[in-house]
Order: C-alpha cells, then structure tokens, then sequence
C-alpha cells in the first residue's frame, strides 16, 4: 500500500453526511473488539493517559519531552493534527514516517473492514488512529507511551488502557451536548480515567470540578497530587521568548524555561512535572537536567505561536472558551496596547459566540472566514456575530484571501492573529511560514 493510498483509506473512514455517532458504551466495545483483532497492543505497553478541557496537548508534549531528555524510548498520540496526518503518532520526538504508515493501515485494515458486519458498525477514523498508534508503539517496543484523550475520558477510545498515571488538566465547558452542561458532568467523564489504586496528576481546577475529581480518586483509592496544594508552579518571567519559572514538586525543585509563550503554559509544565514525579517507581527517576532539558526544548505549534514579529503575526487553535481565554489573556499581557487586527473561522458545533464575545472586543478589524470542514460555520453569520462587539468587519469566505487581507491591514507594528478552527489555524500557518499560494495539506 502506498502512503497516498493510506491516507485515503483513513479519509473514508469520516461520512460527513452521517450523525456523529452516539456518545455511548459501544464506543469502548467497539474499541476492544479492533484492538483484539490486533492482537490487544495495548496490553503491552506503559502509558499516561492525558484529558481535560485546555492544556491536555502542551501536558502530553511536555511529558514527552522530559522523559525523551532522560533517555527513555517515547511513544506519543495527540489529536488533533495541524496539516499533517503523521502529527497524530510520534515516536522518540519524530513523526511516524510515511512507510512505516502505510505499513499499519495494511496491518490494521482486515480488522476494520471486518467491523461492518458489526452490530455497532465499523471503528471510527479516531477509534482506527488510536489502535494504530497502541499497535506503532508496542511493535517499536517503547518504555512508555503519552496518550492524549480525545473527547471527554470515560468513553473515548484511549480509555481501553490501564495507565500507570492519569493527567487531568484545566477542565471548563466544552463539548456540552456530549459530556453534560454542568462542571461536575464534565468532570466525571473526564475522571473516568482515574484507575483504582491509581496516580493521578491534576492542574488547579474550578472548586466544583476539584471536588469531582476528589471524590473519583477517593472512590478509586488513587492518589491524587494536585497542582497549587502538593506541587507549586512560581512564575518569575512571561515575555515573548516564552516562560521561567521554577516548579516546586514532590521529589525536587526545578527551574525551568519553556519557549511557549503564555503564563499557563507554566501551569501546564508544573503538571508535567507532578505526572513524571508519580513514574518515578515504573520507568525510573528524572534527573533536574532532564526535566530543564526537555522542557526547554519542547514545541507545540499553533498554540498561542508567534511565527513573525513585523508584524508581530501569532497562530493559535482558540476553538472553545478555555483556549481562547489563554489567548486573550496572554495578548494583554504581551502585547497590550498594540493595535490588533484578528482573522477568525469557527465551527458551527463549538461555543462560536462564547469565543466571540471573548476576542472580538480586542480587534481594531477582524477578517471572518469559513474553515475547511462540512461543519464550517459560515465566514457571514461570524462577521455578524462579531458586530456585536466591533464595527470594522469583512467576511472573506476564502481563507487564503482572508489571511492575505489581514496581512494587509497590519502593520509593521500591529499584532496579527489567526486563530478559530484547527481547520484554518493549520493552513494559515503554513501559509504564513511559507509566504508563498498554497493549497490545502491537511492529511
């Protein structure tokens, strides 16, 4: 199978002219049932399970990071990917290479095809992602795999394993029609990752979804080590070269320097840090020089990324309210007082007036746009969503068009920002680094 023909395998997968399945307890049977075919991968491999609201991404990444610093064989899946596939499953730091991608669909496809003639259907394009990812790190024989949860944690696809550590990260409103209305809904779902007689890792948390996720540990018998109670994270310097802090854990005190910008992506790095702490007794201790190794070195594009500072252009994934709270709140901090010019897509399933309300008040002009995704909310009924809060509007259904013009209305000095949907985010900051046409990449 050539790489091409694997990526249009995976495409198939999605029907956008059929409901999104229904969230529901088949979910995980169907998920057993691929992975058995397979051989039950996962069984074989050492996780941390990652889920929240904001921060789950960065978390992953950085846990990654410090571990690959001590010299441990990594395995990571995050979702979703910016423009290329291959983002979703990395090994020591790398993307999976198109061969060896290739290599698993064929492995991997006799399984999926054999679910149609289920009662449940056929695994998803996630539910298939994520068994090729457990099967990658388990034939790559990693010391441990940093699996990022997709949707809520009780009944996504990741929740098959049995994780030496569970990692809840900030948890708010998001994916409300799937996961419930209220915190401590969502909280549960999320909490459905902690084991009995677990570890789990959690950021600072608003009190309803801290007392969730207190009585689900106290119901496991998992310890529970809480960022801001067991384990402090002091900002000492935020600016446009990333952050320093110094995290204060459980085994030690560490000072750091991320090239993240915003300050809680030093929140994040404390949580990072609380997860490697609670591993220490399955995969070894972590030396200081490791975490300030891995943690110096660790990227994560389109999150609150700075790409170009005349004018001073940053990319970012603000596509629910906790995300564009960061946002927000980092450029105030950094770049407050500049003139701003945004260029926003949404999708009509997110809380598009929320995030609205959140931005829009900082633009001097905004560019709304139609991200590629048969979910797009269309670039007009954002344009008029957005005069609520400012008058200076254009909709440009054309997202090449729409970031082009935003250019043109920054200038030199003025601060430009892409941000919305995955489903432009990715393309524009390809668009952007690359200065030159191009077309959709995102596989």
């Amino acid at each position: 199978m050539t790489y091409a023909a694997a990526l249009r395998f995976l495409d198939g997968l999605i029907r956008a002219d059929q409901p999104r399945q229904p969230y529901h307890e088949v979910k995980l049977a169907r998920m057993f049932h691929l992975l058995g075919l397979l051989g039950d991968p996962h069984r074989r491999l050492k996780t941390v399970l990652v889920a929240g609201t904001k921060g789950k991404g960065s978390t992953a990444v950085m846990i990654a990071g410090i571990l690959r610093a001590q010299g441990l064989r990594i395995g990571l899946t995050v979702k979703p990917h910016l423009t290329d596939y291959r983002e979703r499953i990395q090994l020591a730091g790398r993307m999976i290479p198109r061969a060896a991608l290739a290599t698993l669909v064929e492995q991997v496809r006799p399984a999926v095809e054999a679910g149609r003639a289920l009662p449940w259907g056929p695994p998803t394009y996630v539910e298939t992602t994520v068994a090729m990812a457990f099967l990658y790190f388990a034939q790559q024989q990693v010391d441990l795999a940093v699996v990022e949860v997709g949707i809520g944690g009780r009944l996504d696809a990741t929740n098959v394993l049995d994780p030496l550590v569970a990692v809840l990260t900030p948890i708010s409103y998001d994916h409300t029609e799937i996961l419930g209305a209220t915190l401590t809904e969502i909280a549960t779902e999320k909490g459905g990752i902690i084991r009995a007689g677990g570890r789990v890792a959690a950021s600072p948390q608003p009190d309803e979804a801290l007392r969730t996720i207190a009585r689900a540990s106290e119901a496991q018998h998992a310890r529970l080590v809480l960022v801001g109670r067991d384990v402090e994270a002091r900002i000492e310097a935020v600016s446009l070269a990333g952050v320093r802090a110094t995290i204060r854990g459980l085994r030690g005190t560490y000072p750091i320097r991320l090239p993240l910008l915003g300050r809680h992506q030093g929140v994040n790095a404390a949580t990072a840090i609380a997860a490697v702490e609670l591993l220490a007794d399955r995969v070894g201790p972590v030396s200081a020089g490791a975490v300030r190794r891995g943690l110096a070195t660790v990227r994560w594009p389109a999150r609150v990324e700075l790409i170009e500072t005349r004018p001073y252009t940053i990319v970012d994934m603000g596509h629910n309210p906790a995300s564009m709270a960061a946002l927000r709140e980092t450029l105030q901090e950094l770049l407050g007082g500049r003139r701003l010019v945004l260029v926003f897509g949404m999708l009509e399933t997110k809380d598009y007036r929320t995030v609205t309300a959140m931005i829009a008040p900082l633009a001097d002009a905004v560019v709304t746009t139609t991200p590629d995704n048969p979910h797009a909310l269309p670039a007009a009924v954002l344009a008029a969503e957005v005069r609520k809060y400012t008058a200076r509007v254009t909709a440009l259904p054309d997202r090449r068009a729409a970031v082009e013009h935003g250019r043109a209305l920054a200038g030199p000095e003025d601060v430009l920002v892409v941000t919305g949907s995955v489903y432009l985010v990715g393309e524009a900051r390809e668009w952007l680094r690359r200065r030159k046409p191009a077309a959709s990449t995102r596989r």
